[in-house]
């Protein structure tokens, strides 16, 4: 059973749009739910760049795990969005709770999809996850290998900023 109405109040059909993955995963979503999240699907809506009958909307950056949660971000959004903060800050730090690199999957399809609250979500648990951290811990934390400055850069960056390592 499908955990959102399929009509709304009216009985009307909802719309419902197809999102492609990377890997060419098809997500049949409600539009209200990305349109109201997503600036660049809106985009596409509003000026008639998506077809509802034949269409698809490529992702190509975007792989199944992460768009799939992606959706699950915005669908969550749209239907509790009444609900209490406190709720929907433990559902968001629920959500949030991912290792490094799905954190920046998400990062980057949010950023893609331009879809800001999430954006300003993720920006504040990296702000918290590297909040008094030395220059190595986030580096260990964000795996972060190779960081572009020579040994003898990273060496006088050592000396001159001692307190950030």
């Amino acid at each position: 059973m499908d955990k959102w109405p399929s009509s709304n109040l009216m009985g009307s059909p909802l719309k419902k749009i197809m999102l492609c993955s990377s890997e060419k995963e098809i997500f049949s979503v409600e539009e209200q739910v990305m349109v109201q999240h997503s600036v660049i699907i809106n985009n596409m809506i509003e000026d008639g760049s998506y077809n509802h009958e034949e269409s698809k909307i490529p992702l190509d950056c975007v792989d199944s795990k992460t768009l799939k949660k992606v959706i699950d971000y915005c669908t969550h959004h749209t239907h509790h969005h009444n609900d209490n903060q406190e709720d929907l800050e433990a559902w968001d730090a629920q959500f949030l709770n991912v290792d490094s690199n799905g954190l920046y999957d998400l990062l980057m399809a949010a950023n893609y999809l331009e879809i800001r609250n999430l954006l300003d979500l993720i920006y504040g648990t990296i702000k918290n996850m590297i909040k008094g951290k030395k220059i190595d811990e986030i580096r260990r934390i964000f795996n972060i290998k190779d960081h572009g400055f020579t040994p003898e850069e990273e060496e006088q960056n050592r000396k001159e900023y001692p307190h950030f390592y």
